[in-house]
């Protein structure tokens, strides 16, 4: 009930900031447009080193901070399904973004949803057992993301046993836990340019849709 209502909140947010968007005079490109790679850890399956599960009770939070502000449209992630893939995939995603809390994540900045995630077999299999897939993750909410704020980006598959990709260096929370390690995963939009933004930015909570 909890995350139905945050949901709802994000949606009517996104809804009341329709025209202050327009005011800083951007458009928004068709989703088979082209979009600039605004952050990313590459994914690399020699530096594969297991994933945390993104799925049911499961919550796994990396971090980022753009260097310039921007609308994210899309993300990619790397993943596979541990201990068993299920019998349909890929499932809906949610997408959320929470604010830093002290070098941990926070509450929700916003949140969206890909109901049609794109997947494609990457052709490694982890451990000799477990198909890795890519996903593309187009968003039904654009999300406005100011420069030099610190997020976390939290994906969430409907599917059981998704596991997100993961390598052993960095910052990640699972379950509330830090580990030193980062999910693969790459953020997809179109960067604004800084001159045109006549609107506050804190007023600018989410992007616009097609």
């Amino acid at each position: 009930m909890t995350r139905m209502t945050i949901l709802l909140l994000c949606a009517l947010t996104f809804s009341a900031t329709l025209g202050l968007t327009g005011a800083v005079g951007v458009s928004s490109p068709h989703r088979d447009d082209d979009l600039q790679v605004l952050w990313e850890e590459p994914y690399d399956f020699s530096h594969l080193s297991g994933g945390f599960g993104s799925w049911g009770p499961h919550y796994t939070q990396d971090d980022f901070t753009l260097a310039t502000d921007a609308v994210l449209q899309a993300v990619e992630c790397w993943a596979y399904y541990y201990p068993d893939e299920p019998d349909h995939h890929p499932q809906l995603f949610h997408v959320g973004l929470r604010y830093d809390h002290y070098g941990m994540p926070g509450e929700y900045y916003i949140a969206s949803y890909c109901p049609h995630p794109k997947e494609t077999f990457t052709g490694d299999v982890y451990l000799d057992m477990f198909p890795v897939y890519h996903y593309r993750l187009n968003l039904v909410d654009d999300i406005g993301v100011e420069a030099g704020t610190p997020f976390w980006l939290e994906i969430y598959s409907v599917a059981e046993n998704f596991d997100w990709g993961i390598r052993n260096t960095g910052n990640l929370y699972y379950t509330w836990t830090q580990y030193d390690a980062s999910a693969f995963f790459r953020l997809l939009g179109t960067p604004l340019d800084t001159d045109v933004q006549s609107a506050s930015w804190g007023e600018i909570k989410a992007g616009y849709s097609d």
